[in-house]
């Protein structure tokens, strides 16, 4: 494998989520993170708009949910339960 197909591979999982590089420039593997989908009664229509960037993160932004996720505002976050694995 070169270093072409190693960075490649390394960009595909950063934005997958499943890494992360920090401030040193060490990469970190990231536990995945399941989100589902738990509306509360009281939802908005912007909750519910905003929601939806994450239910279609995979097309919207390349796979990256828990981007998708961490950029909703808390009042969106908590139609979301977050398990980790």
């Amino acid at each position: 494998m070169n270093d072409d197909s190693v960075k490649q591979a390394l960009e595909h999982l950063a934005r997958q989520g499943m890494l992360q590089v920090n401030k040193d420039g060490i990469v970190q593997l990231r536990q995945p993170k399941n989100y589902i989908w738990n509306p509360q009664d009281d939802i908005t229509a912007y909750e519910l708009a905003r929601a939806l960037e994450v239910m279609f993160a995979s097309v919207l932004q390349g796979g990256s949910v828990d981007a998708a996720f961490d950029g909703l505002p808390g009042e969106a976050q908590r139609h979301f339960q977050v398990v980790e694995k």
